[in-house]
């Protein structure tokens, strides 16, 4: 029983990531372009990731959209971040007391339940089909 709980959990994540995901990617797109926010490379939304600026993924940022951002895959993936240009961008728009908060709350154990999953999978998919909308309705 326990098995089944935990594939049913990681089975829900993934799918609440795929959905964040996407949903970061196309908030900072225009025209299905979207620049990666530590390098400025311009790609396609399918052909970004969304990166975390504080590493390690813990569920307590995991779905933070304040510290997620759209990256190249090499920004993202190779140079395992890009952290020094990511941060202090982040820091220059929200403030280091900002930053030094997102840092205490990296910390924070956070387990989700199934419920709570399911919850914030219909959120993310309600708030990209309005973003999907919007940029539809947009000049």
């Amino acid at each position: 029983m326990k098995n089944l709980r935990k594939s049913e959990k990681k089975r829900l994540k993934d799918k609440v990531w795929k959905v964040f995901s996407l949903y970061i990617r196309t908030k900072f797109a225009k025209n299905g372009i979207v620049a990666c926010y530590t390098c400025d490379k311009q790609m396609p939304i399918h052909l970004s990731q969304a990166g975390h600026a504080i590493g390690g993924r813990t569920n307590s940022v995991l779905f933070d959209e304040e510290i997620v951002r759209p990256q190249c895959r090499r920004c993202n993936i190779f140079l395992g971040g890009n952290y020094p240009v990511f941060v202090t961008k982040l820091i220059k728009e929200n403030g280091l007391e900002w930053w030094e908060k997102k840092l205490r709350d990296s910390k924070k154990v956070k387990k989700f339940t199934v419920s709570e999953l399911k919850d914030l999978l219909e959120y993310y998919t309600k708030k990209l089909e309005r973003l999907n909308e919007t940029k539809k309705s947009a000049p």
